[in-house]
């Protein structure tokens, strides 16, 4: 979310920090992020059976073999991800990365995690599922997101109040497009069935205007 993204780090709970290379053409990206796309090596586990009996070794040895087990599955899963695309546009490099969990937008030179969306579940476990009560502390009437993104807190918003006006602004026109393509977002555009919608609008919302603020009620 261009303008709003936040370091992933203190503000929500830790996950496995990993540095990947990535090398694409026209240019090559570098991705380090706290989101996890590749395995974190792990520490041997070393079982030592002096001073128990048979059976307890036996017992440690088969909890050993199921933990790197686990592990392995994990690996194997964090390890699989694929590229959607890649590109740089006159605000961005954007770079869209698909997981067995999830899907992620990664924004600029630092390639932050601006947007995600998760396969299986609804809620982020992050700052984004805080956005999602904003409607219920504002008086009644349209909210504007400031920095669409993806799309991430316009999918939350919407799925908890349906009849919610969303405005969303980006300033890059070739990220909505992107964020149409693989995050759902053209779905958000059309009306539901309690009247709840995004509109979507291009442009820079920092530029000064008379009555901006006064459009939303948040």
């Amino acid at each position: 979310m261009r303008g709003c993204a936040l370091p992933l780090t203190k503000f929500v709970p830790p996950l496995p920090h990993v540095a990947i290379g990535i090398k694409l053409k026209p240019f090559t990206f570098s991705i380090d992020s706290t989101h996890s796309l590749s395995s974190t090596p792990k520490h041997p586990l070393f079982l030592s059976t002096h001073h128990h009996s048979k059976s307890n070794a036996h017992f440690s040895f088969s909890v050993s073999a199921q933990q790197q087990q686990q592990q392995q599955v994990e690996a194997d899963e964090e390890e699989n991800f694929q590229v959607l695309t890649a590109l740089k546009t006159d605000y961005n490099d954007i770079l869209i990365v698909d997981t067995p969990k999830s899907r992620m937008l990664l924004l600029d030179s630092s390639y932050s995690v601006h947007s995600i969306l998760y396969k299986e579940q609804k809620w982020t476990g992050s700052y984004w599922d805080e956005f999602a009560s904003l409607p219920v502390i504002v008086p009644k009437g349209p909210i504007a997101i400031l920095g669409l993104g993806g799309g991430t807190a316009a999918h939350l918003m919407l799925d908890l109040w349906p009849s919610l006006q969303l405005d969303g602004w980006e300033i890059d026109q070739i990220l909505i497009d992107k964020a149409r393509d693989y995050f759902g977002l053209s779905d958000l555009e059309k009306t539901t069935d309690n009247g709840g919608v995004l509109n979507v609008h291009i442009g820079d919302v920092f530029i000064t205007s008379e009555d901006f603020h006064q459009r939303y009620a948040g």
